[in-house]
C-alpha cells in the first residue's frame, strides 16, 4: 500500500509542468492531492494561480478550473497550460519567435535594461522575441493566435527564470553571472550561459507533452480576486501572499516579477517604469494585497465565497497566525480541519528551523 501511495505521488509530480517561480506548490502537490481528495467538488477557483501548479493538478484530477492571477505574466501561464486543452507550438512556430524575419524591431530592452539582468546579445534577442510574439497575428486568429501567444510568453518566461541568479528579477546583479571572481553557492552556470534559443525549445518540449483536455472547459483571467464578482465555485483555494512573523509586509511578486510583466505589454512598458530604481521595475500597482490590511481581506474573501469549500494555503510562522485565520473561518464554516507539513525553501536562511507549509479547510 505504501509503495502504491509513493508511485501515484511521484506520478502527479511528473504529470506537471516544471517551474523556477518562488512560492510555486509543484513540490508539494502529492500532500496538497492526499489532504483534499476526499472532498466532493466539481468545479474549482484557484484565486492566486501563480506558477498553475495547483490549477493543472485540478484539471489532471478532472474538475472545471478558473485559474486567476492578478500578474499579466502569470495568466499567460493559465492561459497555455489551464485554459487551453489542444493548441500547441510547432517547429516553425519557434523559429518565428527566435528570427528576424524582416521586422523591424525595438531596442527598448537592450537600451533600458544593459547591464541589469541579461547581457547586450541577450537584450537583443529579447526584443526581437517580444515582437515576433505580438506577431504571430501575422500567422493566426482567433483563439488559436491567444493561446499561441501565451504558449509562447510561458516558455520565454521559463527561459528568462533560469537565466536569473535567484530566478528574479529583484535587483540589478548581472554580475553575479559575469564575474569571474566571485565564489557562488547558488545557480547553475551552465544554465546562465546557455542561449534562449535552445532553452525556449526546451521548455516548449516539454509544455507540448503538458498540454491536454479533460473534458471540461476551463478558464484563465487575470483580477484582483476580491474584484470578482457573480462567480460560484464548488472550492476556492486560496493561496495569498503572506507575511512570515518577522516579515514588515507580504512579499510583492509584482516586485519580484515585474520584468515578466513588462514583456507582455511591452508597447507600453517605458510608460510603466519606475526610473527611479535601479532595476528599472514598474511602478507598483496597488492592490488589496499589497496595500490593505491581510486579516481585513480573508473576512471579505470568507464572506463572498461563504457558500464554497474554502480551502487556504498558508504559511507558518506567519501573520497573521493559522489559529487567527482558523477562527476567521469557523465564523461561515461549521468544520475547519488544518493539515501541516515542515517545508524547506531554498532561499530562506531558517530552513530546517519551524517552517511550515499549512492547509487549513473549511467545509
Amino acid at each position: 500500500m505504501r509503495k502504491e501511495k509513493i508511485t501515484e505521488q511521484l506520478d502527479i509530480l511528473h504529470k506537471v509542468p516544471t517551474t523556477r517561480y518562488q512560492g510555486s506548490k509543484r513540490s508539494i502537490l502529492p500532500w496538497i492531492y492526499e489532504n483534499l481528495k476526499s472532498l466532493s467538488f466539481e468545479t474549482v477557483l484557484d484565486g492566486f494561480g501563480g506558477t498553475g501548479s495547483v490549477s493543472y493538478l485540478f484539471k489532471l484530477i478532472n474538475k472545471k478550473v478558473t485559474f486567476n492571477d492578478i500578474l499579466p505574466s502569470n495568466c499567460m501561464t493559465g492561459l497555455a497550460l489551464i485554459e487551453n486543452d489542444f493548441v500547441t507550438l510547432n517547429e516553425d512556430d519557434l523559429e518565428f519567435i527566435l528570427h528576424r524575419n524582416g521586422f523591424k524591431h525595438s531596442n527598448f530592452i537592450e537600451d533600458t535594461f544593459k547591464g541589469i539582468y541579461y547581457t547586450c546579445e541577450e537584450n537583443r534577442l529579447l526584443d526581437v522575441m517580444a515582437l515576433n510574439i505580438r506577431m504571430l497575428s501575422e500567422k493566426y486568429k482567433g483563439d488559436i493566435l491567444t493561446k499561441k501567444q501565451a504558449l509562447a510568453y510561458h516558455v520565454l518566461f521559463q527561459a528568462c527564470l533560469c537565466k536569473r541568479p535567484f530566478n528574479l528579477f529583484h535587483r540589478k546583479n548581472l554580475s553575479l553571472r559575469t564575474a569571474r571572481d566571485i565564489k557562488r553557492s547558488f545557480g547553475n552556470k551552465k544554465t546562465w550561459n546557455t542561449g534562449f534559443g535552445k532553452l525556449i525549445k526546451r521548455f516548449n518540449e516539454e509544455v507540448t507533452n503538458k498540454v491536454f483536455s479533460n473534458g471540461f472547459r476551463h478558464e484563465a483571467i487575470s483580477q484582483d480576486i476580491i474584484d470578482i464578482k457573480n462567480r460560484k465555485f464548488d472550492l476556492v483555494y486560496l493561496d495569498p501572499p503572506y507575511a512570515r512573523i518577522d516579515d514588515k509586509a507580504p512579499k510583492d511578486y509584482h516586485e519580484l516579477y515585474h520584468f515578466l510583466d513588462g514583456m507582455v505589454d511591452y508597447d507600453n512598458w517605458a510608460k510603466k517604469i519606475n526610473l527611479n530604481t535601479k532595476n528599472k521595475r514598474l511602478v507598483k500597482q496597488k492592490n488589496h494585497w499589497n496595500e490593505g490590511n491581510i486579516e481585513d481581506n480573508f473576512k471579505i474573501l470568507f464572506e463572498k465565497f461563504k457558500d464554497s469549500i474554502i480551502v487556504v494555503s498558508y504559511g507558518e510562522p506567519g501573520s497573521p497566525s493559522i489559529y487567527k485565520i482558523k477562527k476567521l473561518l469557523l465564523k461561515y464554516k461549521s468544520k475547519v480541519r488544518i493539515a501541516k507539513k515542515e517545508y524547506k525553501y531554498k532561499l530562506n536562511h531558517r530552513n530546517g528551523h519551524g517552517l511550515y507549509e499549512v492547509l487549513i479547510i473549511g467545509e
